[in-house]
């Protein structure tokens, strides 16, 4: 036997080899998918990522309470602005009429 044929006779076993692994793994992937589709892998690791994001915000949330009072107290303050607003101005009356009287009751007072 030649040294060609030698050499064609290892890199057909290496080649055959080579396929075997190759079908062993789809053969693998396969029954995998199978077993659970890419629809519930998807589902599974979106699910896993948001889990790990919302526990990652509960412990910034908790090294951070008074951040996020105040961050919340400020956001509705901003959302009730107008009723706030009005409230006040019920309370304590329109001032600009009081500011007003009292500069004319002074410029009387001075002539």
């Amino acid at each position: 036997m030649s040294n060609a044929e030698q050499r064609l006779i290892e890199d057909r076993a290496n080649r055959n080899a080579a396929r075997q692994l190759v079908e062993r793994g789809t053969g693998q992937v396969k029954s995998d998918l199978a077993a659970r589709g890419i629809g519930g892998r998807i589902k599974d690791k979106v699910t896993g990522e948001v889990e790990d994001t919302f526990a990652t915000g509960l412990k910034v949330a908790r090294e951070n309470k008074p951040i996020i009072a105040g961050t919340i107290g400020l956001l509705l303050v901003w959302f009730l602005r107008g009723p706030l607003g009005r409230l006040i101005t019920r309370l304590f009356g329109d001032q600009s009429e009081v500011v007003q009287d009292e500069a004319s009751s002074a410029a009387s007072d001075e002539e």
